[in-house]
């Protein structure tokens, strides 16, 4: 096969999707969110969102959408980020995954985008890209998010320090879950910045995207999206995360003796 037909095949090999969502009180926006990614995804995707346990018509936002492409698991108890989104990242069965926060909006390109560079590179792992930033009513309050956040870095070191994995401007493939799941135990851990340190870890290959796929959206309210933190819960976070990471390189020396890390401490 000649390498144009190879890579027009491997371009309409298109693997399946999985968008994976953590909802709590949502009510507000998460249909339009839904919307914005129902209209990018094919008829085998799938969106999987968790329910945590809310008390406000985010469970009725979901039944009304009766698109089965949707599948909602409900908390029975508030579980927290982490768990939600591990369970619905358990549950997950496309190829390639997406996260995704309650209320933020798709851009209308982001999904074709992402394949398009997981195609053009079967080593890649993960792919992470820019967005801007719009408040409550949708109006765009800045061009870019990592211009206010700082460069994006994927080394493991980096993200130790100051977390640069933004969960809503993520996608992998879901082969790295084999060694993300399952999440640490404490609570604190963001699921992003493990996500993200597991990858480098393992010297799976990341690619960052400039672009702009996704309007992150900045309220009071905001449930997944990042909050100043204290000095001390700074040091919780940071310190559970490495204690996860130790833990995780010591389970694997374990069942791997030959197992040596590959990443990059940058």
């Amino acid at each position: 096969m000649r390498y144009g037909e190879e890579w027009a095949s491997r371009l309409n090999s298109r693997p399946k999707v999985s968008a994976c969502v953590a909802a709590f009180q949502g009510e507000r926006f998460i249909t339009q969110q839904l919307h914005s990614i129902l209209a990018q995804l094919a008829a085998d995707d799938e969106i999987i969102v968790v329910d945590d346990a809310s008390t406000d018509g985010t469970s009725s936002k979901l039944a009304a959408l009766q698109d089965p492409r949707l599948h909602v698991i409900r908390n029975a108890k508030n579980q927290g980020i982490l768990r939600s989104f591990e369970t619905a990242l358990s549950r997950s069965s496309g190829e390639i995954v997406f996260l995704s926060d309650q209320d933020d909006l798709w851009l209308p390109n982001k999904v074709q985008v992402v394949l398009d560079v997981f195609a053009r590179d079967p080593d890649l792992m993960l792919v992470a890209s820019d967005a801007t930033l719009i408040d409550e009513d949708g109006t765009k309050i800045g061009d870019s998010f990592y211009a206010r956040r700082g460069r994006f870095r994927a080394g493991l070191w980096s993200n130790i320090l100051i977390g640069k994995f933004h969960g809503c401007t993520m996608a992998f493939r879901s082969t790295l879950l084999q060694s993300a799941l399952p999440f640490p135990p404490a609570t604190e851990v963001h699921h992003d910045t493990w996500i993200g340190c597991i990858n480098a870890l393992i010297g799976g290959k990341t690619e960052y995207i400039a672009e702009p796929l996704v309007a992150y959206r900045r309220h009071s309210s905001n449930v997944t999206g990042r909050i100043r933190l204290s000095a001390q819960t700074r040091f919780r976070v940071r310190y559970h995360l490495v204690l996860g990471l130790l833990l995780f390189c010591l389970k694997r020396a374990r069942s791997a003796p030959r197992f040596r890390w590959r990443g990059s401490w940058s």
